[in-house]
């Protein structure tokens, strides 16, 4: 027993130095959460493009990237897992006891939802902290928004406005079953970011908002450039 509470506490101060060491380098890392409808997959690709183009973060020369579905795959891997089993946890679905005990039941490699969300938490802050990356949506903002080199976005609209857009991208045919579709989505959005943050997250974590309808992609872009460049996480090539 004081050999397992030995080893628990060495791993536990291990992983303390480590975050602390990796929040000291200073390396940039943007995440972007945003309501259904609005062009956060649009925005991170044009982010990651004009960061790659003309600017370079201060520490790291390793080129910027986008991470979404990484984070499932990574912890798929760690968790040795079926991806649909954390596909489950991310779309926010609730599980009763039975269920629990059923699945615990029927999976090989059962994976409880604690277990999950620390995997996750902890995927999502080794990405962070490696630096030079977007990370979009997956509750993102809520496993990192304690790490002081990073800048959380949260992009919104009027749901009439991220409505048409959704009948524009083909997903549904009408007003109502778009509004009723962002409803939903938003819900299962937010449920996952109090999920991963222990229900210690709030939206002043998010440090800047954009009204999707206000400003357009390039706009939004630029603006977050401009704030990573202020808070010297970024700076212009050869300058």
């Amino acid at each position: 027993m004081e050999n397992i509470l030995l080893k628990y506490m060495i791993e536990r101060f291990n992983e303390a130095k480590q975050e602390k060491i990796n929040t000291q380098n200073n390396l940039p890392f943007v995440t972007i959460s945003r309501e259904y409808g609005c062009p956060a997959k649009e925005i991170s690709s044009l982010l990651v493009q004009k960061i790659n183009i003309n600017y370079s973060s201060l520490n790291q020369s390793d080129p910027w990237r986008i991470i979404n579905k990484e984070i499932l795959e990574e912890a798929s891997r760690e968790l040795n897992i079926n991806p649909e089993r954390i596909n489950k946890f991310f779309s926010a679905e609730k599980r009763g006891t039975i269920d629990e005990i059923l699945t615990s039941l029927t999976e090989k490699y059962y994976k409880s939802d604690l277990k999950i969300k620390k995997t996750l938490a902890k995927i999502i802050k080794d990405f962070a902290n490696k630096g030079n990356v977007v990370i979009v949506g997956r509750g993102g903002v809520s496993a990192t928004y304690n790490i002081n080199n990073g800048i959380h976005i949260r992009l919104f609209a009027p749901l009439e406005w991220r409505a048409e857009k959704i009948i524009e991208k083909g997903y549904c045919k009408s007003m109502e079953e778009a509004k009723k579709l962002a409803k939903e989505i938003d819900f299962k959005r937010n449920e996952l970011i109090r999920i991963v943050s222990n229900n210690c997250f709030d939206e002043s974590s998010f440090n800047i908002t954009y009204n999707c309808s206000f400003f357009n992609n390039e706009e939004i872009t630029d603006s977050i450039i401009y704030h990573l460049i202020i808070k010297k996480l970024l700076k212009r090539k050869n300058s």
